[in-house]
Parts: C-alpha cells; structure tokens; sequence
C-alpha cells in the first residue's frame, strides 16, 4: 500500500505539470477523462527524461528522484488543486444510476484484480521484464549512473518508460515501478472513454473502454514489467490529438492539438522504434488533410514543423544509441548502420527469430487477421515452450471485437475521428503484418478499435426488439469471460501482496528463476562478476555483477583462439565465475561450437572448477556455477 500511495503521488505530480503544458498550449479538454489521461500521460514523458538526465550526470540517488517528482508537482501545484476540488464536488453531486452498477462492478474488479498483479513480484512469466525492463534499470541503480551496457543489445532501445521503472526501484522497489505500466493502462482506458464520449456519446465511450479493459491481452500487460501499454497510450493520444485539431480546423481554432500530437508521436517512439509507424501515419493523415482544403505554402511549414517537434522529443533516446554503437536504432538496420558488439550474422538471425511469428505474409492471410487473431492466437506468441498453455489465457483479444466490429458499418457513420481510427489500425495492421507478426506489438490499434466497438454495441442497444438482447448477452459473456484471466493470473499473487507471505516466499513458490539465482548469490562473494551462457537471461534476481554472454558480441575471433586465449578474455573482463545452462554444457560435452570447445578445454585443463549445480523443478534443465581461476584483471565496461 506504500507503493500504491506513493505512486498515486507521483502521478498527481505527473498530471499537474502535464496539465501546464496543455495550457501553454492553449489546449481545452472536453472532459476531465481527457485532461487526465493527457496531462498525465505528457507529465510521465516529462519525468522520464528528467531520469534521464540524472542518470546521464550520475545522480540516480533515492533523493534525486524525490526532488524531480516534487518539481514536477511545484510547477503543476495550481492544476493538481484544481483536480481535488473536482473530485470532491462530484463525490458529493454525482447522482446515481442503477443502470451503472454491472458496468460499475466490472471497472471494479479488473481494477482490484489488475493491482494485485502488479503489486506482486514478477515472475518468470514476466519475461521480457526479468530480462531488461527491469534489469537494466537495476544495473543502473547499482553502478549510480546510466551507460553503456554492450553485452545486452536491448539496453540500447527507446527507454522512456524504463526511466520510470528506474524511479520506482529507486524509491521503493518492483512493486512501485511496476506500477507505472499499470497506469498507463487505465489512463488509456480514461483516453478511450473521452475519446468515445466526444464523438458518439458518453455510453458509447463507457462500452469502449469495458472492451478494451475485457481483452486478457490488456489485463496480463498491466500486471507486468513490460511497455506495450505505455506505447499504446501514446500512439493513441497522437491519434486522438489529431483527430481534436482536424475537428478544430472548421471553427479556425490554432494548432495546439496538433501540437500536442506531435509531443505524443515523440513519446511513443521514445517507448518503442514501432512508433515510427505512427509518426508516418499522422504526417499522411495531416498532408491529406491540408491538400484536401487546399492549403497554402504555409502547410508545408506546419507539416515540417510537426515532424521537427515529433523527432526532436524522441531524440535523446536515438542519440545516446548512435553515441554508444554508431546505430541510432541499435541493433536494426545493421546492414545499413553497422554498430558494435553485433554481426550480420546475429541481425539475420534476429530477423528469423521475429519471422517465426504468425501466419506468413500472403495477402489473404492479412485478411483473415482478425479470426486468426481471436481464435488461434498460438499463431502470434512470443513466449517460450513451456509458457503456450498459459498464453491461452493472456494473447487471445477476446471475442467482443470480432462480434461489434462488423456491425459497425451496419450502424451508420462514425464521424471524422472514427474514420481516423479506422484507417490508423489498418495502415499500423499492415506495418506490422510485414515486419513482424508478434501479437503483444498490436497494442496500439486496441484502443482504437475497441472505441468503434462500443460504438456499435451503443447503436446496437437501440435497438431493443431486434439486436438489443443480444447485445446485451453478448456483452455480459465477454466482460465476464475477460475477468477470468486477470483473475487466474492475480489469484497466487493475492497472499503476498496482502502481507500473508513474503516476497521470497512467494517467488520461491512460482518461479523456477528466482531459487537457481538465489543459490548461486549465495555460493558467490559479493564482488563476483559472472559471465552467463546459455538460454536463461532472466535475470533480474541475480544479485551480483553479471554479463550476458549470448546476447551480443562480446568475445573477437581472436578471444576464442584458444583456451589460454579465452582465459585471458575473461581475466580482462573481470570474470570471475561462469554460470552455464544444461544446454551450454551439453555443448560442451560434444564440442559443439568454438565457445563450447574452450569451455571444455579449460574445465579438463582445471582452469574452471564446478561450484554448484541447480536443476529447474519442472522441465529438464539446469544452471551450474562454475568458478575461474585468479588472475590479473582489468575490469571494462
């Protein structure tokens, strides 16, 4: 409950400097829903950055963080005030509905259900999470500072959000930072309901969002570390942004809402490279626009302006990769960047990697997207093996969307910004059905699309002699069947986050990572530094100094040359102990592999001596501590 406060906080402080922003924009909100999720949404980006600069000068102490949330809420003081006051008076004006209570009790309970989640510890279905949006901001933690992290490839992407997640380790721990992709879900989930409520209606607004919260996809990323939300956030607001300053243009009104869609394209690509699909949409939505209305040579200046703007509040994350690699979008485009600590080799495989996702690219399968997409969602996992059971639960997008979806065109027009959405989703659909088929990645067109979803379902309840019922059982069956995933996944997590068990307790009981890491801390000095090789990089709860041994080039040629050659590699990197999967030494057996070769060389040399050996409970597989013998090291980072 401290984080929950705390966080609470901290968005206050978020929404209050954002809010400054929207008036110096000259930017009026329709409803509070949207000054909310707007506001909030530009203060989380501002907060980010400023993370970022203390991490950059190495300043990452708790105190730092304290200092920027407390300017942040200083600049937004007056905002913030106002806001309380609102909610007071409508705590004690709001008249009630009977009519509200099921959509009431559902908000409800995805929300304490969704908390839950978030609150508890990530476990090893938090994959990406215990990998690097965690991890890499825990290293930063340790070391005081931001830097070059070149054995981790991922370190290297848009981190805007992580700078978050470093806050909230900062402050108080996971469960704090975990909180803030949590946010970025019902802060989306406001952004849907004012969107709706603008242009179809408050109830139209109110079944958007029911949708949206109902997809299990939704529930099982706000429980997790991950940043699909946060970029689906933004994406959004740059659609809804623009679509606020398309309608303004027929009553002349200024740019600000345009303004304000550049800052959010800016943000979504400081949360992922994706983003830039969403960047080259709005420019062709807006040149469609001004050469609709024949617009003069000043057009030509908004348009550059737009972009400048756009690319200019994502440039921090794009620079720092091009100052550490020589590749501002690290590790892609290697045969056009290059970049260091990566091969043509790693990239083509990356390429198969994200290849493997999916039904292929033939044009009739981009047209049975949305059956395949509902009902085989195995097709777009992302997760390992062992996890495809459990990812029933989380990938499919639930049966709502492909019931009201259709019957939109049915219901009549949906207004300029419907439109907007609509051809957003199929233009961001036909980015990704291209580059890769991962369904997580969808996220952005979510929003959207559930918007005109319960915009049907509105029109359909209008209807009461003919589609009305329907609608109406349709609508309990998907909500209903939605909260079950939220509750399967929230349900472990409820006696530790209510105090009733320990946090180690906890991962001890649900994660086959967590007791494998805590036995090697344990058998390790605390100034250990431990190469890892092998399939296993969730590592988060490995408490020592560590290096990713397979997830980029870290070892030339010349270093595995031999096995007093690769001795040395590790004596000038500082290693002092390897930690080794079964399937690394499985190569070793067999010599499969230069590394495997002079792994095995060293071990029958007695050069590496066998430590400790911890099996996984479930699955055939291992981890082995294996020490290095001393040497004279220069440690580099």
């Amino acid at each position: 409950m401290i984080s929950l406060a705390i966080w609470l906080a901290i968005m206050l402080a978020c929404f209050g400097a954002g809010a400054v922003v929207l008036r110096r924009l000259r930017v009026e909100a329709s409803s509070w829903a949207e000054e909310i999720s707007l506001g909030a949404a530009l203060g989380m980006g501002l907060l980010a950055y400023l993370m970022l600069a203390a991490g950059l000068l190495g300043c990452l102490r708790p105190w730092v963080g304290i200092a920027l949330v407390a300017l942040l809420a200083a600049l937004g003081l007056p905002h913030i005030v106002r806001l309380s006051r609102h909610i007071l008076a409508a705590a004690r004006t709001t008249k009630w509905r009977w009519s509200a209570l099921p959509l009431l009790l559902f908000f409800a309970a995805a929300a304490a259900l969704t908390l839950v989640g978030a609150l508890a510890p990530s476990t090893d279905l938090d994959y990406d999470g215990l990998v690097y949006h965690l991890a890499v901001p825990k290293i930063y933690i340790a070391d005081g500072r931001i830097h070059s992290i070149p054995w981790l490839s991922h370190s290297n992407f848009p981190f805007s959000l992580e700078m978050l997640y470093l806050l909230g380790l900062l402050l108080q721990g996971q469960s704090l930072a975990k909180l803030f992709h949590f946010g970025c879900g019902w802060l989306m989930i406001g952004a849907i309901f004012a969107f709706g409520r603008r242009w179809w209606g408050a109830r139209a607004g109110w079944l958007g969002a029911a949708i949206f919260v109902a997809i299990p996809l939704v529930a099982w990323q706000m429980m997790s570390a991950y940043n699909e939300l946060a970029f689906a956030l933004y994406a959004f607001l740059a659609i809804h942004a623009l679509s606020r300053w398309l309608e303004g243009r027929g009553r002349s009104e200024g740019d600000g809402w345009l303004w304000v869609a550049a800052i959010m394209c800016g943000l979504a690509l400081g949360v992922k490279m994706l983003a830039a699909a969403v960047l080259l949409f709005s420019v062709i939505a807006l040149v469609w626009a001004l050469i609709r209305r024949a617009a003069g040579p000043r057009a030509l200046i908004r348009i550059i302006a737009f972009c400048a703007l756009a690319l200019g509040v994502a440039s921090p994350w794009y620079i720092k990769s091009y100052c550490w690699t020589g590749n501002p979008v690290y590790p892609f485009f290697y045969h056009v960047f290059d970049g260091k600590h990566w091969t043509q080799e790693r990239a083509d495989a990356y390429a198969e990697a994200q290849d493997d996702f999916g039904v292929g690219k033939r044009p009739l399968a981009f047209g049975a997207l949305p059956w395949d997409l509902t009902m085989r969602p195995r097709w777009f996992f992302d997760q390992p093996g062992q996890l495809r059971p459990f990812n029933v639960l989380i990938t499919v997008f639930g049966p709502l969307l492909l019931a009201f979806l259709p019957a939109l065109f049915l219901t009549g027009p949906v207004g300029g910004g419907g439109r907007l959405l609509l051809w957003f989703g199929l233009f961001y659909a036909a980015v990704w059905f291209g580059l890769t088929q991962n369904g997580r990645y969808l996220m952005p067109i979510l929003p959207g699309l559930c918007a005109c979803a319960g915009l049907a379902a509105s029109r359909l309840l209008d209807r009461p002699w003919r589609t009305g019922p329907a609608v109406v059982v349709a609508l309990l069956l998907g909500l209903v069947s939605g909260l079950y995933p939220a509750a399967a996944l929230a349900a472990p997590a409820l006696r530790v986050v209510a105090g009733a068990e320990s946090a180690s307790a906890y991962l001890t009981r649900n994660s086959q990572v967590y007791p494998m890491l805590t036995a090697v801390s344990r058998e390790t000095p605390t100034d250990a530094r431990i190469l890892v090789l092998g399939d296993e990089p969730r590592l988060f709860y490995l408490d020592r100094e560590y290096l990713l041994g397979n997830h980029t080039e870290i070892f030339t040629s010349q270093d595995l040359a031999g096995a007093d050659a690769l001795l040395n590699a590790l004596h000038r990197l500082g290693v002092t102990h390897l930690l080794l999967h079964s399937s690394t030494e499985n190569d070793m057996s067999s010599r499969s592999g230069a590394m495997a070769t002079r792994l095995a060389e060293l071990e029958a040399a007695g050069t590496i001596r066998l430590r400790l050996r911890v099996s996984a409970t479930r699955g055939d597989w291992s981890l082995s501590l294996w020490e290095v013998a001393s040497g004279k090291s220069e440690r580099a980072r």
